[in-house]
């Protein structure tokens, strides 16, 4: 019987829940294929078609190794109440293997200062078209599709949409090209309250200016310095509160000028810093600590039996004493049991009279 009311509140709960629904607050960003929008996003059977047009766009000419830009343009889209929308940039419509990275591109910067193919933008019913853009490097001259695929939460069910296809070929690096160089990955987050240095690594670039602005701002224009030969670098302010700044830089040598795709920062919290000695030494002490009381009360615990031991041996000491060893009658006085007594109560306690007539 005591189990009959957990059984209800499981059962209440269960009914409480939903097979078939998004999770409204999102999962966030991430690296996620395609079949995320049924398995992180709720039942794929279940999905609806989402009503959202959807968009790819290549903003430059792809170059191996070079960073590049993908925006992607959605309108048309059917809110529910958490108004949350899941982006992914695939390269596959088959639900698996379709990371960006499955195809030899690398993601160097997304819509919210991360690296991520897949990201959660805030929408609102009051806006009718959103924008936002990866920032990808290629590494080989293959062919590659690119989809948009979107999922969103509806009144009964998620919604789920793809793009049509965007094909890029990338283009094998012109001879004298101002650029950055291959290897060279911008730095995506930073701590709050400190200026930030920007260091970057070029090729055939005589000369470099860069563009910064906060999200949706005001750009502002300022120079690099050269500190080495292909080395430059620029400072960005500091933030005062969680905030992202793009940045490009504008590069200048014998071959024509190249501009950069938008790369974001983030500005956060600095991380925490673990001791990991500390870690290790307030660990050691706590076990310390447990041993030593587990040791007190088994202790503890030892003296209580050993005292009622005694005790117990002492009652038996005294019942010992008290009657006879044999349990046997002690042997009566010539004048027969005295008066008003009883043979039961000659057997156990004859003896003590008789000491006591002694």
């Amino acid at each position: 019987m005591k189990r009959f009311p957990l059984l209800i509140v499981v059962f209440a709960l269960l009914s409480f829940s939903t097979i078939t629904g998004a999770n409204p607050g999102g999962v966030g960003d991430g690296d996620f294929d395609m079949q995320c929008g049924g398995a992180c996003h709720g039942d794929s059977s279940q999905n609806q078609s989402s009503p959202a047009l959807l968009e790819l766009t290549l903003d430059n000419t792809a170059y191996v190794g070079l960073p590049v830009s993908i925006s992607a343009t959605i309108s048309g889209v059917q809110f529910s109440s958490s108004d949350t929308l899941g982006l992914f940039l695939i390269t596959d419509t088959t639900g698996h293997s379709d990371l960006p990275e499955d195809a030899g591109w690398t993601v160097i910067s997304d819509q919210n200062g991360g690296d991520n193919n897949y990201v959660e933008v805030e929408a609102s019913s009051l806006t009718s078209e959103y924008s936002i853009a990866w920032t990808l490097k290629p590494s080989s001259i293959e062919s590659t599709n690119f989809y948009l695929s979107i999922h969103h939460g509806g009144e009964n069910a998620p919604f789920f949409g793809i793009s049509s296809a965007l094909s890029i070929t990338p283009q094998p690096v012109p001879d004298n090209l101002p650029r950055l160089t291959s290897d060279y990955v911008p730095k995506i987050t930073r701590d709050l309250g400190d200026n930030t240095t920007i260091k970057i690594s070029t090729l055939d670039v005589e000369q470099m200016d860069i563009e910064w602005r906060l999200v949706d701002g005001e750009s502002m224009l300022v120079n690099a310095s050269s500190i080495a030969d292909g080395m430059w670098q620029f400072e960005l302010p500091a933030a005062l509160q969680p905030s992202i700044i793009e940045w490009r830089a504008i590069m200048k040598g014998d071959g024509p000028d190249q501009t950069t795709p938008w790369f974001r920062i983030a500005a956060q919290e600095p991380a925490l810093e673990v001791n990991q000695t500390q870690v290790y030494l307030q660990a050691l002490a706590l076990s310390l600590f447990f041993i030593g009381l587990v040791l007190n009360l088994h202790n503890k615990f030892r003296t209580d039996v050993e005292v009622a031991g005694v005790q117990e041996v002492d009652q038996t000491q005294f019942v010992t004493d008290s009657q006879p060893a044999t349990g046997e009658a002690p042997p009566l006085p010539e004048g027969g049991l005295p008066d008003g007594w009883t043979m039961e109560q000659w057997k156990w306690y004859g003896h003590e009279y008789l000491e006591g007539s002694q």
